[in-house]
């Protein structure tokens, strides 16, 4: 069940300051959220994890970034523009979550 735990670091993810996700088979687990033996319990989120399932994570987009850059992008659009916006918002999403992943690579591995 750990295998990927070796290649992918644990980091914050879930709220904690400290590093509180571990990757299990490719997805995220929560640290926390486990039994007195210390076995994670399965939150059923399945979260793509951002080191080795890269794509899939930013697909996911856990935290909303395409969302709220294309609302900042139609600040003063009607409506109507969010398909002319979206795209665009999801490309600097992809910037964004590349650059948090980098930092948290390089800061937890």
């Amino acid at each position: 069940m750990s295998e990927n735990r070796n290649q992918c670091p644990e980091f914050p993810f879930w709220g904690a300051r400290y590093p509180d996700a571990c990757c299990v088979d490719g997805k995220l687990q929560d640290l926390d959220y486990c039994d007195e033996n210390g076995n994670l319990y399965d939150k059923g989120e399945d979260v793509p994890c951002p080191f080795c399932q890269t794509d899939a994570f930013i697909e996911y987009d856990y935290f909303n970034k395409a969302d709220l850059i294309c609302e900042e992008l139609m600040e003063d659009d009607s409506a109507e523009q969010y398909d002319i916006h979206i795209d665009e918002a999801k490309e600097k999403a992809r910037e964004w979550y590349t650059n948090w992943i980098k930092v948290m690579r390089e800061k937890y591995a």
